[in-house]
């Protein structure tokens, strides 16, 4: 049997190392990992909770009536015309908190509204958190994680 001098591959010990140096990487990247996973929930959820609340005044300015938006910590908030339901917003309590200032707020046929302000939280955290309200006038304004108006003033607490 020919002496074969020219193979090529992987000894064992190579492979071996090359795994245990990814097994390190892995370990490394992984908190990054849920970190970036928890504050892309809260943005979603912030998002998701303002296109809801545009939605609602849309509705009113495009139906010319009251509209109003009962919110509810445990439960779904939803959209109500005359008492019918029109839309509602799912949220999970467990993976994120969403404070409401009030528990009703209307929209006018106008575009006014109920002034209101609500946080969207994990864990309390407010370095993390969003702060969005809605103005007498309407406007829905959604600031930056950790901050609670234009000014950059600090989030100073989840609770409102």
């Amino acid at each position: 049997m020919p002496d074969k001098t020219n193979t090529s591959g992987f000894t064992l010990v190579e492979l071996m190392v090359v795994i245990a140096l990814l097994a390190i990487v892995a370990l490394i990247a992984a908190p990054s990992f849920t970190d970036m996973i928890e504050r892309n929930r809260l943005q979603s959820q912030a998002e998701e909770l303002k296109s809801f609340l545009i939605y609602a005044r849309g509705e009113a300015v495009t139906l010319r009536s009251t509209i109003t938006v009962e919110t509810d910590d445990e439960e779904a908030w939803v959209v109500e015309r005359g008492g019918t339901i029109i839309r509602q917003f799912e949220q999970n309590p467990d993976l994120v908190t969403i404070r409401s200032s009030t528990e009703t707020i209307t929209f006018r046929g106008n575009g006014t509204a109920t002034a209101a302000t609500f946080t969207v939280c994990h864990d309390d955290d407010p370095d993390r958190g969003y702060f969005l309200e809605i103005q007498a006038s309407g406007a829905t304004n959604l600031y930056l994680p950790g901050e609670k108006d234009a000014n950059h003033t600090d989030l100073d607490s989840c609770t409102l």
